[in-house]
């Protein structure tokens, strides 16, 4: 990774993010975005546009977690900082598997951060299973439509040749 200037938040945090800083736990979402949680810090990544958003984990009171509004399985990460700002950290985040692994780190890291929903790792749960049970219901109605129009295909032929 090469240095790249980061926004400033009031914290005490260097201009640049060292090369060398190895991410505790990391989401991949969209194009060539990231989440990475840092000893210190949790920062945002935009590869293409070249940007990083850097926040002092000591100045983040909440994070919140909300359904994307045209898409809800596209979510906005939300935070609220100490000095009382809030902030779409991240949007359009879909990783959720990645996403509940890093709050886990998080958690243990910095207990002062409030989630918001509190059960947040529960939801994000049940939205893997929903998605999954989805997707399965998806796959399950494509498959038996396929099996259907074969079924009407054999009839037909055994009817035709056999009159």
């Amino acid at each position: 990774m090469t240095m790249s200037p980061a926004p400033s938040d009031g914290s005490d945090l260097p201009d640049t993010v060292p090369a060398e800083e190895t991410p505790i736990a990391v989401v991949r979402y969209g194009l060539a975005k990231e989440i990475q949680l840092l000893p210190g810090s949790l920062a945002f990544l935009a590869r293409e546009e070249g940007e990083v958003d850097r926040f002092a984990l000591a100045s983040i009171r909440t994070i919140s977690l909300q359904p994307g509004e045209r898409i809800p399985s596209k979510l906005l990460l939300l935070l609220e900082l100490a000095d009382g700002t809030t902030l779409i950290a991240a949007e359009g985040m879909t990783n959720v598997r990645a996403f509940r692994q890093l709050l886990s780190r998080l958690k243990e890291i910095a207990p002062h951060i409030v989630l918001d929903p509190p059960d947040m790792d529960d939801q994000l749960a049940q939205a893997v299973i929903n998605r999954r049970q989805t997707n399965l219901g998806c796959y399950g109605t494509f498959l038996a439509a396929v099996l259907l129009i074969v079924l009407v295909f054999v009839i037909g032929n055994f009817i035709l040749h056999h009159r």
